[in-house]
């Protein structure tokens, strides 16, 4: 189960990484800074509370990223993932919680 919890994180982070480039990159070129800024921004703010708080999705799912230090990647990416709404979130630990009890 950990590992098909692992897969899904992975794919919604990737995709929260596309879809941002892809839509800053468009906002930008269509002179829309502000969307981009609104989208910059829910970005690093979700970042920005996940590297404060400590929370790294990677990290309880047993995922080390090889880097010494305590680096926050986990975080920063958990950050990412998480700026992409609060249902993928929500989903992902009820699945989570139900690993924890088998």
């Amino acid at each position: 189960m950990t590992a098909i919890m692992l897969m899904l994180v992975l794919a919604v982070t990737v995709e929260a990484l596309v879809q941002y480039s892809k839509t800053v990159i468009y906002m930008v070129t269509a002179r829309d800074y502000k969307t981009a800024i609104t989208q910059l921004g829910a970005l690093l703010a979700s970042v920005a509370l996940c590297v404060l708080a400590g929370a790294d999705i990677y990290a309880a799912l047993g995922v080390s990223f090889g880097t010494a230090g305590g680096s926050p990647i986990g975080a920063v990416l958990t950050g990412a993932f998480a700026s992409r709404g609060a249902n993928y979130a929500a989903d992902m630990v009820k699945a989570l919680q139900g690993a924890a009890k088998d």
